[in-house]
């Protein structure tokens, strides 16, 4: 990728917002970029990746595998997201694995080189905990659901948190979004048909709309 095209695209990333055109060309001239085929593995438990990690292009998910062979999806990542936020300034061990959903790109910053740019402007640091303060509440969030709460439940919580004017884009297969909520795909097929027939939701192809939105919140709660 061109550096002036690399530049282009994270001048318009949240993370990098408050970078002046000097840090932005200092950081695009330090970075690297590699390729990450569709299902190729980035990272796992075993291994380590030392540094900060923006996805450019594509989607990723981050997942961990039970000694049974069950695999349960944390995050999915698209484009302008960090993630391994926990090696930046760490050892570079991680506590689950990364794929790639599609062919995608990853932007790459070495611990020295973030470091510096935080102590010349500390606001990046900032943006780094909104994200990671964020990314705890939402694992917090899946806790409680996958341990607590019954699948209605787990699915409702799911589309009201994505929820954008009344739609939720579902840019996952049903397979990586049972694996999300801790089901099988065929009782998440079952408890979308469910959720239509109630009048909770429609879903059109890769959307979701939220029909009755005081309803779905009774059923993420356990009222209903």
């Amino acid at each position: 990728m061109e550096k002036t095209e690399l530049l282009e695209i994270v001048s318009d990333f949240s993370l990098f917002s408050r970078l002046g055109k000097d840090q932005l060309d200092r950081l695009v001239k330090h970075a690297t970029v590699s390729r990450l085929p569709k299902r190729a593995l980035f990272f796992s438990e075993s291994s380590s990746r030392q540094g900060l990690h923006v996805l450019l292009s594509g989607q990723v998910k981050l997942f961990k595998v039970s000694d049974d062979g069950k695999e349960q999806t944390i995050f999915v990542f698209g484009p302008g997201e960090p993630f391994c936020l926990c090696s930046v300034f760490s050892d570079g061990r991680l506590p689950a694995s990364l794929a790639a959903l599609e062919d995608s790109e990853v932007l790459f910053i070495s611990p020295a080189e973030y470091e510096s740019m935080v102590r010349e402007d500390p606001a990046i640091l900032l943006n780094m905990m909104r994200v990671m303060s964020r990314r705890l509440k939402e694992a917090m969030d899946m806790i409680d659901s996958l341990s607590l709460k019954q699948v209605p439940s787990r699915l409702a919580a799911y589309f009201l948190s994505r929820e954008r004017d009344g739609m939720v884009l579902l840019d996952l297969s049903y397979r990586e979004l049972s694996k999300i909520i801790g089901i099988t795909p065929e009782a998440l097929s079952r408890a979308l048909k469910k959720m239509g027939e109630d009048g909770l939701i429609r879903v059109d192809r890769s959307e979701v709309r939220i029909v009755d939105s005081g309803r779905l919140e009774e059923v993420r709660d356990g009222r209903l």
